[in-house]
């Protein structure tokens, strides 16, 4: 039977107190190391690799201080305690901290698993009781926080808590209530971005932008709630309703531009999302094939073979299928051939690396790549003319960014759909 988290940290804090001839009082800093992405090396190599790593970074914890006891307390997760007495100089804070940085260099070498070599990162939470006067549970709690922190920074970085993480915590569980209720009240509405052909100027389709019409902190973007949705377990709702939303919107556009939407990888990995997906686009009255679903990189690295069979079963449907970010994620070219796309879309990171004779070598490879897969490009974070004339002499089809329009209301699409070719500026 497996010991709960909280237990293993009493015992090990009880302990390091014994041996200290201490009861209580005794200065300690708690360090939550959470492997990152850990899942993805479990579904790449294998969970008997997924073990072998994690035992090489139980080790490598254990040697960055010998005065650290490192504790396994979850399938990717350490709890590594730290006794510290020199917290009335102020320099206890500061050796945690060096260890903590210590600890994201040893966990970041490179590890051998069989065929394939991995490069771990680790994100770190830190919390400390400075007095002895902290229960077990506090002090996990301060931690685990912190470590929520580092991990929505991105991963490979530590984050020391303090007492403002807690009102952050209850601005987003707030936030999460108020995300379930503007559902229902219809507050979250697709915003539209053109994607442009790059020869003709003519908008060829619109992605649907996800914006919550807050009604205390006004317009929010993606970034402040779709972490929120999909840990909620409230993204499918939220794609179901941009999807209804957005085909309606579509009926009144001229011309019978095509519209693109996103799925989430968790999404494209779950048939059944596909398959309801399908039942509102047909019900709609909307033409599939002016219908196009982005997926990430990522879908791929989740399980490829539920991709597959989503991706499949979209396009017998009659949906195209576009390779979203392209560029920014660890798909190699044989993973690209396993899923039968329709097109490519290339990372705004890679656009902006256009001023550099490398940059447009790469961004050019790219445009090739698509050629010869007969998949049209199209190249996202445009934003200025010069870019999206480099893009059109490389062949690039299509093109998005600020150059040609920001996400806007579908009652300013509607009249985009409309218009005449978009006038840029060479």
């Amino acid at each position: 039977m497996r010991v709960p988290p909280l237990r293993l940290i009493e015992h090990a804090i009880a302990h390091l107190r014994a041996q200290a001839g201490r009861d209580r009082a005794l200065p300690i800093s708690l360090l939550i190391v959470n492997v990152d992405r850990f899942k993805l090396v479990n579904d790449l190599c294998g969970h008997a690799a997924g073990d072998c790593l994690i035992e090489h970074i139980r080790d490598r914890c254990a040697r960055s201080s010998r005065n650290l006891q490192v504790i396994h307390i979850g399938a990717d997760e350490f709890a590594c305690l730290l006794p510290v007495t020199a917290f009335d100089s102020g320099e206890g804070d500061r050796i945690a901290d060096r260890i903590a940085e210590r600890l994201l260099e040893a966990v970041g070498d490179p590890v051998s698993l069989g065929r394939h070599i991995v490069h771990p990162t680790a994100s770190i939470g830190i919390a400390t009781d400075r007095f002895g006067t902290l229960s077990p549970e506090e002090l996990l709690r301060g931690a685990s926080i912190a470590l929520s922190h580092a991990k929505q920074a991105g991963g490979g970085t530590v984050q020391r808590f303090c007492p403002a993480m807690f009102a952050d915590l209850s601005d987003r569980a707030t936030l999460e209530d108020d995300l379930r209720g503007g559902l229902l009240r219809g507050e979250l509405l697709p915003y539209y971005q053109p994607i442009v052909s790059l020869g003709s100027r003519k908008i060829a389709r619109f992605e649907a932008l996800v914006r919550w019409h807050h009604p205390h902190r006004g317009l929010l973007g993606p970034d402040q709630f779709l972490t929120i949705a999909e840990e909620a377990g409230l993204d499918d709702d939220l794609l179901f309703s941009m999807v209804r939303q957005a085909c309606r919107n579509a009926g009144e556009w001229e011309g019978r531009l095509g519209l693109s939407i996103n799925m989430t990888p968790r999404q494209v990995c779950d048939p059944t999302v596909a398959l309801r997906l399908l039942r509102i686009v047909f019900a709609s009255g909307m033409r599939p094939d002016r219908f196009t679903v982005e997926i990430t990189e990522d879908a791929m690295m989740h399980n490829v073979v539920a991709a597959q069979e989503t991706v499949s079963t979209l396009r017998e449907a009659g949906i195209r299928i576009a390779l979203d970010d392209f560029g920014t994620g660890y798909t190699s070219l044989s993973r690209i051939c396993q899923l039968p796309l329709d097109m490519i879309k290339i990372d705004r990171s890679l656009i902006q690396s256009l001023d550099s004779d490398a940059g447009r070598k790469l961004v050019k490879v790219v445009v090739d790549l698509g050629q010869s897969l007969s998949m049209p490009v199209t190249a996202e974070g445009i934003e200025t003319p010069r870019q999206a004339r480099l893009l059109n002499e490389i062949g690039c089809t299509f093109g998005q960014g600020y150059l040609f329009g920001r996400a806007a209301p579908a009652s300013l699409a509607a009249r985009l759909a409309g218009a005449a070719p978009l006038a840029i500026a060479s």
